[in-house]
């Protein structure tokens, strides 16, 4: 499965964060019309999250080590910039997936309980879980990913359109790719880039995909990789009731 990955060189999203931009040509956007998207700081910005209630944030696990520790994360809602440094609202407890394995890039979520709600205002919005398994064909509504740019922290919040990828066409690519994983394809030049783990798939105005890794910025030819929300529902239900007993115990997968 390893080599099936990386005879592509696909490359986590976390990797090189520091170099390059993200959401490649993505178009800047109103950020109050995004404020579930949030920023994940480790006190440097590690990923972007989605707010789905006033505690609970969705993200990937390949961005946090086995022994990160939630004192050490912090979330910062509703700002239409990110920062290079950051130390904002902390965060009580962290849960990724306890059979996330970076080789295959299966299972690759997470979920962050914050200490104080983050409140619904104008610029800070909960976006809803993904309801219903993702439509893969060429015939589907267009879907966007909502991102920043980390080396031109002056930009704005981005989106890109996207297109989830039949499950035929992505084995295609990913022929041993693991279950809980789908391909997102552009055809106009834009992508993913260094800087986008955790990105939200939106569709249907609920998350239904997280961003962790790609072939090349830009590059056209190869579709990015996205964890399925739907696909991780039981994960994420554990992973939150977990988080509401304060039990460090992490929920099956």
């Amino acid at each position: 499965m390893a080599a099936a990955v990386e005879s592509v060189q696909l490359i986590l999203l976390v990797i090189a964060v520091r170099w390059a931009d993200a959401l490649h040509q993505g178009t800047p956007v109103q950020q109050q019309s995004y404020g579930y998207v949030v920023q994940i700081y480790g006190p440097k910005f590690l990923a972007a999250g989605s707010l789905f209630s006033a505690r609970y944030v969705l993200t990937v696990a390949h961005c946090f080590k086995k022994n990160t520790k939630p004192e050490q994360l912090t979330v910062r809602a509703g700002y239409k910039w990110i920062a290079w440094e950051h130390r904002d609202r902390p965060v009580a407890g962290l849960v990724r997936h306890p059979k996330f394995s970076p080789q295959t890039l299966r299972n690759d979520i997470a979920v962050l309980k914050v200490k104080t709600a983050i409140l619904h205002s104008r610029k800070i919005k909960y976006i809803g879980l993904c309801s219903k398994p993702l439509v893969r064909n060429t015939a589907a509504q267009p879907q966007e990913v909502a991102g920043w740019s980390l080396m031109q922290i002056n930009q704005p919040l981005k989106s890109i359109s996207v297109q989830v990828e039949a499950t035929k066409n992505c084995e295609k690519w990913f022929p041993q790719l693991s279950g809980g994983v789908t391909c997102v394809a552009t055809t106009k030049g834009e992508g993913l880039c260094y800087g986008d783990s955790g990105d939200p798939l939106i569709t249907g105005g609920e998350v239904c995909g997280l961003a962790i890794a790609f072939r090349r910025c830009g590059d056209k030819r190869y579709p990015a990789l996205f964890t399925d929300v739907h696909y991780h529902r039981a994960f994420i239900s554990r992973a939150v009731l977990t988080l509401d007993k304060g039990k460090p115990k992490k929920p099956r997968g």
